[in-house]
């Protein structure tokens, strides 16, 4: 594979993948968070409207224990899905090819002397840095699975 098309087929690719799923984790993050926290400042809002007597007091109640449902669901499906945690993974591992391509481009750092050994040092790096997040992935998701086994499976492991 020449230069021109590894930078093409494999970092611009690659860096486009990271920065599309950096943004859509935070989008997802963000969401989440507003969800809860909207829901979160209504539950004294009603509690402080619930009347002391009427029809009304039954509804209210009602109200109320659904936006603490809701609220832990949201919780639930951020711990879940790490959207916070892969959002700045991706977002780190997408600068650090963006930092990696700008260096060798500009011939700076380690790659002024250029020619075939500044390339093969490049795709070096850079297979570096997309390895290094796989296995952070990796590592992500094993813990989620840890967290989803029920604690007596812990303890007899």
């Amino acid at each position: 594979m020449n230069e021109a098309d590894y930078l093409k087929d494999r970092v611009d690719d690659q860096y486009n993948w990271l920065n599309n799923k950096a943004a859509q984790n935070k989008k997802r993050y963000k969401q989440i968070r507003v969800g809860e926290l909207i829901l979160a400042a209504l539950i004294p809002f009603l509690v402080a409207s619930i009347p002391e007597e009427g029809w009304m007091i039954g509804p209210m109640k009602v109200a109320v224990g659904l936006l603490g449902i809701m609220i832990s669901i949201l919780a639930g499906l951020q711990s879940l899905n790490k959207y916070h945690e892969l959002w700045v993974q991706y977002r780190g591992q997408a600068e650090a090819l963006l930092r990696e391509k700008l260096l060798y481009v500009t011939r700076a750092d380690k790659y002024e002397l250029g020619g075939d050994a500044a390339f093969r040092l490049f795709v070096q790096e850079v297979e570096s840095i997309l390895s290094t997040e796989l296995m952070q992935w990796k590592t992500l998701m094993l813990r989620t699975e840890d967290k989803k086994k029920p604690t007596a499976d812990k303890e007899e492991a």
